[in-house]
C-alpha cells in the first residue's frame, strides 16, 4: 500500500502514516527501510497489518524549498518554473532597473551619479554566481546535467573575448595612424559573430527549455519534484 508520512517523533522513535486507502497507520523507526530519517510528506510504500505499518519504503522524499543561502549559493537540488520567475528573474530585473533609472536621472558629474554607477556595477557582479547556480538548478528540474550551462556560456564568452580582441587590433591600427572606418572585418571578427549567432539560437533555446517548460514529474536524480 502506499501512503504519506503524517509526521516522526524521533525521541520515541514513532510515526504515523496516512495511507491512501483513507486510513492512518502507526509505525516505528525498525519498520523504517529508508536511508534517512522519515519526513512530513514523504511518499512511502508500506505493508499494514491492523493499524500498523511495517516495511515501510521511500517511494519519494518530499521537497523542501530551499532557503535564502541555499537558494542563490548553491548549485544542488532542483527548483520549479516558478521559484526561478518569482524567486530571482523578477528582482533581478526590478533591481537592476531601478538602479538604472537612478543612474540615468542622476547628473553625470554628481557624486550620486558615481555612487550609483558603482553599486550598479557591484549589483551585476554579485548576481553572476547566482544566475549559474540557479540556471544549474532548472537544469536539474529537467533531469540534466547543471554542466549543460558551458553550453550557453561558453560561445557567449568566448564570442566577448573575440570581439574586444578584434576592436583591439582595430584600435592598435587606429593609433597607428591607419583608416579603420569601418573596422575590417577579419578572421576573428568572423568568428566573434557567428559565435555571438550561435549563443543567441542556444539562449532561446535554454528559455524554452529551462525556463518554460515544467520538470521531470516526480522525484529524479537530483531530487524530489518542487511542484507536489
Amino acid at each position: 500500500m502506499k501512503g504519506n508520512i503524517i509526521g516522526f517523533d524521533p525521541d520515541t522513535n514513532t510515526g504515523a502514516i496516512s495511507g491512501h486507502d483513507g486510513n492512518r497507520y502507526d509505525f516505528v523507526r525498525q519498520d523504517w527501510h529508508g536511508h534517512n530519517q522519515p519526513r512530513h510528506g514523504d511518499v512511502v510504500d508500506f505493508q499494514a497489518i491492523g493499524e500498523h505499518a511495517h516495511d515501510i519504503y521511500l517511494i519519494e522524499p518530499e521537497y523542501v524549498s530551499p532557503g535564502f543561502w541555499t537558494f542563490y549559493f548553491s548549485a544542488a537540488g532542483r527548483i520549479s518554473r516558478s521559484q526561478y520567475w518569482l524567486r530571482f528573474c523578477l528582482p533581478y530585473f526590478v533591481i537592476g532597473l531601478v538602479l538604472q533609472i537612478l543612474v540615468g536621472i542622476s547628473g553625470e558629474s554628481s557624486v550620486a551619479h558615481s555612487a550609483l554607477s558603482s553599486l550598479l556595477t557591484i549589483f551585476s557582479l554579485v548576481v553572476i554566481w547566482p544566475t549559474i547556480v540557479i540556471l544549474i538548478k532548472r537544469i536539474h528540474d529537467r533531469n540534466k546535467s547543471g554542466w549543460l550551462c558551458l553550453a550557453l556560456y561558453g560561445p557567449m564568452i568566448l564570442a566577448f573575448i573575440l570581439m574586444f580582441a578584434w576592436l583591439a587590433d582595430a584600435i592598435i591600427a587606429a593609433a597607428a595612424g591607419k583608416d579603420v572606418s569601418p573596422p575590417e572585418i577579419n578572421a576573428v571578427g568572423v568568428s566573434a559573430i557567428i559565435l555571438l549567432i550561435v549563443s543567441m539560437i542556444v539562449s532561446l533555446w535554454f528559455f524554452v527549455e529551462f525556463g518554460c517548460l515544467r520538470g521531470t514529474i516526480g522525484a529524479n536524480r537530483y531530487g524530489p519534484d518542487p511542484v507536489r
